[in-house]
């Protein structure tokens, strides 16, 4: 009797551990998703069990605010490399000062790099890091180590300008220079001071509970935002909308980089991750599952065609409202309420295309004047 009792003990005990392996698999697989919530990639917090042997692996991904904010930290650090190119083109002169001047220029675009790397290592990793807003703020020492580079290069301009043509002011701007050196020296030193401060100790369990806060709220937010744009209707052409502007903003900044012209090659950079932002926006407004539309004004021209139609002629408003109610159900105006829009922008790239194409400036012209080109035929689609 007593051998059966503990067979019987046994089995329950064995029993009990599967049902908690299962338990605990679905758990982990819970976690997971909920650190991608409101990504493109998340899992909805799911999670399954095998055979109570383990879950399913979920690999964390950005969150659409983090993408958004690792875009913005790019056009940040893009300007940075603009700047910073536009130095050494001024350095490369044979100005008096040039070189002093483009060291300065120089290192102030690092400092702005700086600022945008970050942002984007930071705030532009939320949903794989577990600290963003800490990362974000201890990456403040190298903006400052930056800031003193840039005022130790200011000084050495000011001492540059005693030489040559200038050189009785030596007597002033080479004491004046060599001090301002000393200051900018300092403050770079501090730099790496404070990024240390500000990853460790009190400040580094601080930015944890506010990332352990915000963070969530951001993704609850941007959950709130598709969730609501699915439902409205809204959420996919704007969507659409957003990511047919950035990515036609984004050709053009390539087109002008492959200009390889002084300067202007720089700004594209700048132009090609604004138009990432502006595409990286669209994530926020709906889920890759949502609602769909070819013509991302449909919901609103198609609501205010419906509010025309009231009433017969007696609503002024019939015939315009009509006409972009029509315009968005694809009637008989071609290519829907954008097409307008489309066809001046695809006037304009042809109109500067072919004036600019006897200029000195026909690589530029032409790169930009084909860039609006493609876009107004995105749009006019």
């Amino acid at each position: 009797m007593k051998t059966i009792q503990r067979g019987t003990l046994v089995s329950a005990a064995l029993a009990g551990l599967l049902v908690l392996g299962g338990c605990a698999s679905s758990g982990s697989g819970d976690m997971s998703g909920t650190t991608g919530s409101g990504g493109s990639s998340a899992n909805n917090g799911g999670g399954s069990g095998s055979n109570g042997s383990g879950g399913t692996t979920t690999t964390a991904s950005t969150t659409p605010t983090g993408d958004v904010a690792n875009k913005g930290g790019g056009v940040l650090t893009a300007t940075g490399g603009a700047v910073s190119g536009l130095g050494s083109t001024i350095g490369g002169s044979n100005l008096p000062g040039a070189s002093g001047l483009g060291n300065v220029v120089d290192n102030a675009g690092k400092t702005v790099s700086a600022l945008g790397t970050g942002v984007q290592s930071g705030l532009g990793s939320i949903g794989t890091n577990p600290n963003p807003i800490g990362t974000t703020v201890s990456s403040t020492g190298n903006v400052v180590t930056q800031v003193g580079n840039t005022v130790d290069a200011t000084g050495g301009l000011v001492s540059s300008l005693g030489t040559g043509p200038l050189q009785p002011l030596s007597p002033v701007t080479a004491p004046v220079g060599g001090a301002v050196s000393q200051v900018g020296q300092a403050v770079a030193g501090a730099g790496g001071t404070l990024g240390t401060a500000l990853s460790t100790g009190p400040v580094e369990q601080v930015t944890q509970q506010l990332s352990s806060t915000v963070v969530p709220l951001t993704s609850q937010v941007t959950t709130a935002t598709q969730t609501l744009g699915n439902a409205t209707g809204l959420g996919a052409p704007a969507t659409n909308l957003l990511q047919t502007v950035g990515g036609g903003v984004a050709n053009v900044g390539t087109s002008l980089t492959a200009t390889n012209a002084p300067v202007v090659s720089g700004l594209g950079g700048v132009v090609t991750a604004t138009g990432n932002t502006v595409a990286a926006l669209g994530g926020v407004t709906s889920t890759p599952g949502g609602a769909t539309s070819a013509n991302p004004l449909a919901p609103i021209t198609g609501a205010l065609g419906g509010v025309g139609s009231v009433g017969g002629g007696s609503n002024p408003l019939g015939s315009v409202t009509g006409a972009l109610g029509g315009a968005a159900g694809g009637g008989t105006t071609a290519g829907g309420a954008t097409a307008p829009v489309g066809s001046l922008v695809t006037t304009v790239g042809t109109s500067l295309t072919s004036t600019g194409a006897a200029t000195p400036l026909a690589p530029v012209t032409g790169a930009v004047g084909g860039a609006l080109t493609t876009v107004g035929g995105a749009l006019h689609h």
